[in-house]
């Protein structure tokens, strides 16, 4: 164990040289050329000294990944997401954009009404511009630290402004403490086809330490609550790394959230971020060393890997052990979103506070776009943004 004081080193890279947060969209490239297994891991290991362990992973990922992108690449599709800046509490770990209810939860209100206008606008340009929509993800923040009736309200804009068959339909319910049966009927309600319950640890000490507000327990009954509901598609994240956890607790927590049957589980690396509260005091927090953090992770997602498959993943500068975050899924269950949103094959208009924009140019290049995080300044601005994103728009 260390002190976070010091300066975070990986001893051993499993990534090699592979700083960016996007393995996959690199190996895809390499597919689009006509690369084989052979000569993408010997150009990906030369160039950048990739494990073969961790180029397996990213083959295994990128296969899953390919008809999918194949699909969500055919022109006018776009997919949406939606940021809910508020949360009960700031977790310790959090980057976020996302304010606590006790600091501005008053502006609910006022937020929601903003963001329905930019709803309303942002489907008059897809209109204009005889762009489909493919996937929507609502995020945050906790969208579920929205009132009932205020959920109600976006979800039934969403519905409105974008209709049809979606191929997706993602609500976060992050916080196990906000999902109440008033929430779950409105989910219901909109057909919504994919919830995330997030516990991250199934340890009550540890929860209380990165500032949560519920037990253990409240995500087992969230969680159950999810399934009685019949929503498809449940996810849960569990992180590695996080503070005082060793190897025992996290086999603890995954086999908790393996019993719960989520379709899909999101494992995380513990990933220091300057805007977060762990950086404001470091001092007084110890993490695992990276060769313990490794050995979880492997540990993680051997259990992960005898029911669930790999099917996407990405990486962070500062990621503790030099892993990657990845997403598993049962066969048929995989996050459109999570895949299209990484691999940048379409694009995604971000509304709501912190929301990012990512306009897809002809040529393969893109721009991106972020509405403010701070609510105040978002609703004082969106108007800009909306018509900054649409002079972005090629044609």
């Amino acid at each position: 164990m260390y002190n976070t004081g010091e300066v975070f080193s990986v001893t051993n890279k499993p990534w090699g040289r592979m700083v960016g947060v996007r393995p996959a969209k690199q190996l895809h490239t390499l597919l689009d050329k006509g690369f084989d297994y052979e000569a993408a891991f010997e150009y990906m290991h030369s160039k950048h000294g990739i494990s073969k362990e961790k180029f397996d992973l990213l083959w295994r990922v990128a296969e899953v990944e390919r008809p999918i992108l194949s699909e969500s690449s055919r022109p006018g599709l776009f997919s949406v997401y939606v940021g809910i800046p508020f949360c009960p509490t700031r977790c310790l770990y959090c980057s976020f954009p996302s304010h606590s209810l006790k600091e501005l939860g008053k502006l609910r209100g006022q937020f929601v009404d903003t963001l329905l206008w930019e709803i309303e606008e942002t489907a008059k340009m897809a209109a204009k511009y005889k762009l489909n929509p493919y996937t929507v993800y609502v995020g945050g923040g906790t969208p579920t630290a929205l009132s009932p009736t205020d959920l109600k309200r976006v979800l039934s804009a969403l519905r409105e402004a974008f209709p049809g068959v979606l191929r997706e339909f993602t609500v976060e319910a992050g916080r196990a403490d906000t999902l109440t049966d008033e929430h779950l009927a409105v989910l219901s309600h909109h057909q919504v086809s994919r919830v995330s319950v997030n516990p991250q640890t199934m340890h009550g000490k540890t929860l209380e330490l990165i500032g949560r507000c519920h037990s253990a327990e409240d995500v087992d009954r969230a969680a159950r609550k999810v399934k009685q509901a019949k929503i498809p598609v449940l996810n849960m994240d569990l992180i590695v790394g996080l503070p005082g956890e060793d190897a025992l607790m996290v086999r603890e927590s995954m086999e908790q959230i393996m019993a719960l049957a989520p379709e899909n589980i999101t494992l995380h690396v513990f990933s220091p971020k300057r805007a977060s509260r762990f950086s404001e005091d470091r001092r007084q927090f110890t993490l695992p060393a990276d060769a313990e953090v490794a050995a979880i992770h492997r540990m993680a997602t051997e259990m992960l890997e005898k029911k669930y498959k790999p099917y996407y993943l990405y990486r962070q500068r500062d990621i503790l052990g030099g892993q990657e975050n990845i997403g598993f899924c049962l066969p048929g269950y995989e996050c459109v979103y999570n895949i299209v949103m990484i691999e940048e094959r379409h694009h995604i208009f971000g509304l709501g506070g912190g929301a990012t924009s990512k306009i897809i140019r002809s040529d393969g290049t893109f721009m991106n776009l972020s509405n403010p995080k701070d609510v105040r300044i978002y609703i004082e601005r969106v108007k800009d943004m909306v018509i900054g994103r649409q002079a972005e728009l090629p044609g």
